[in-house]
């Protein structure tokens, strides 16, 4: 037993004398942190527990840089109360460390092998209120929303708008946190929701008209209608403007009303003469008015003023036939009752864009076998009827005005008129994606200004037609060109 004794004592003296100095340098290299274990997935080192917790707080508790798009913006990790519970990582990285954990650690340093390796997961703290209040600062102060397409007056062309951004504030804070528990990259980006321009609609077109026809030095007004959607634009379209051969319209619609297809031949040459002659014929219009009557001029006159009514366009009226030297007395409308702008309007005839729109609209809509005019008179219209009106309208051999806004070959049929101090043209234009109404009145003091008054109704024509070019991802058109005086010139 003595044998044995002595044998067991010589043998752990051995591994003593043996092991000794590995265990010695072994206890000399150990820091705070068990080797091979890591903290958050790094080797904090540190001599002493207090060393330890100061290196792991010195990694995250850094501020990161957080991107808002382009915009850096600086996130310090008091301002959400962003806290690594150092303590509690550097204690159970220790409490890892003992027992069987260390004899398997210093066995593979005698070894010479890499340490066992455990990691404790990275233990954090931080206000989500303070977070989210946080990032909604910085996305009222960042973010945007799409800025609308806009207009280009020198090239009557409209320019795309710049995608709007919206942040995401779930997967912000996700990624903010991310970058706070990272200790290489620190930092983070916003998530942010793009968000595209929408198809420009017809409140940017109202705007890019306005803007042109606030450079007419004079009174203006404007009515446009889409005839797929009945969508306006209106532009002081109930200002009251003398009538002009414009107000021509409905003795030519009336006509129509009254006479079978195809039209007698007297008929036909008076329309003819009314439209395509180079001064609006007034003597063919009364001639048609003439007809209306029954061969007395004067009830013809009363005949369209009724009409008018009777359809509903309470602002336009007949009270004489043209050239008369008749003055009748002003008739009331609510149109010329309102005070905002003086046109110096004509007591015999008057009107106002919006009328002549919905009627030449209304025209249109018969032509396509719809419509409130098909509807009011069915037994006096048919599309075939309203299809020839428009034909002749387009026999128009104006080439100014709203039609010189629009590209040659298009379909337009358009009825201009004059005064010394008003010109209005009404227009139905089968354009990019379908017919639509445009009308123009102007009013200058004693005279308009041809060279201001042409170059703006084709600008205005131009922009509507670019609008619809734009919305439909085609290239635009030039501006027109117009000489020296404010006619068109080649192009």
């Amino acid at each position: 037993m003595k044998v044995l004794r002595w044998l067991i004592i010589l043998t752990l003296a051995g591994v003593v004398l043996l092991v000794g100095p590995y265990y010695i340098n072994y206890a000399k290299g150990r820091d705070a942190i068990p080797a091979g274990i890591t903290l958050g997935g790094l080797n904090i080192g540190g001599d002493s527990t207090e060393e330890a917790v100061a290196n792991l707080r010195a990694i995250y508790e850094r501020p990161i840089l957080v991107f808002h798009g382009d915009n850096p913006i600086v996130l310090r990790p008091e301002e959400i109360d962003f806290h690594v519970d150092a303590e509690a990582m550097v204690a159970e990285a220790q409490e890892q460390g003992k027992g069987w954990y260390a004899i398997w650690d210093f066995l593979f340093y005698v070894m010479q092998k890499p340490p066992v390796g455990m990691d404790i997961p990275l233990q954090y703290s931080y206000d989500a209120e303070k977070l989210a209040a946080w990032i909604e600062t910085q996305s009222q102060k960042y973010d945007h929303r799409p800025l609308e397409p806009g207009v280009n007056l020198e090239t009557l062309s409209f320019s795309k708008g710049r995608p709007g951004v919206r942040t995401d504030p779930g997967e912000t804070a996700i990624a903010i946190i991310r970058g706070f528990t990272d200790p290489y990259n620190r930092e983070a980006h916003f998530v942010l929701i793009t968000q595209e321009p929408g198809k420009p609609d017809f409140s940017a077109l109202e705007t890019a008209m306005r803007q042109r026809l606030e450079k007419f030095p004079g009174v203006y007004a404007s009515y446009f209608q889409f005839l797929p959607t009945g969508e306006e634009v209106d532009i002081d379209a109930d200002t009251a403007f003398s009538g002009m051969s414009t107000v021509k319209l409905g003795i030519l619609a009336l006509t129509y009303m009254d006479n079978d297809l195809p039209l007698p031949d007297n008929i036909t040459k008076w329309i003819s003469v009314t439209i395509t002659s180079p001064t609006a014929s007034n003597a063919a219009a009364n001639a048609l008015m003439y007809h209306l009557g029954d061969g007395d001029l004067m009830k013809g006159v009363r005949r369209v003023s009724q009409f008018y009514e009777d359809f509903g366009l309470k602002n336009t009226f007949i009270s004489t036939p043209y050239n008369s030297e008749i003055i009748p007395p002003m008739k009331r409308t609510p149109a010329n009752a309102n005070p905002e702008y003086h046109t110096n309007l004509d007591p015999a005839m008057q009107t106002t864009p919006r009328d002549m729109g919905v009627l030449m609209a209304a025209i249109g809509r018969c032509a396509e076998g719809k419509g409130a005019l098909l509807a009011a008179y069915p037994d006096k219209l048919t599309p075939e009827k309203c299809q020839e009106l428009i034909w002749w309208l387009e026999q128009n051999p104006l080439g100014y005005l709203i039609k010189y806004g629009v590209p040659e070959g298009t379909k337009i049929g358009h009825k201009h008129g004059y005064a010394p101090d008003t010109q209005g043209d009404v227009a139905i234009i089968y354009g990019p994606e379908g017919p639509y109404v445009l009308d123009i009145y102007v009013y200058q003091y004693g005279w308009v200004v041809w060279d201001m008054s042409n170059p703006l109704m084709a600008d205005i024509s131009r922009l509507v037609w670019n609008f619809f070019l734009f919305r439909t991802g085609q290239e635009q058109l030039p501006p027109p060109v117009y000489d020296e005086n404010g006619s068109g010139a080649a192009q």
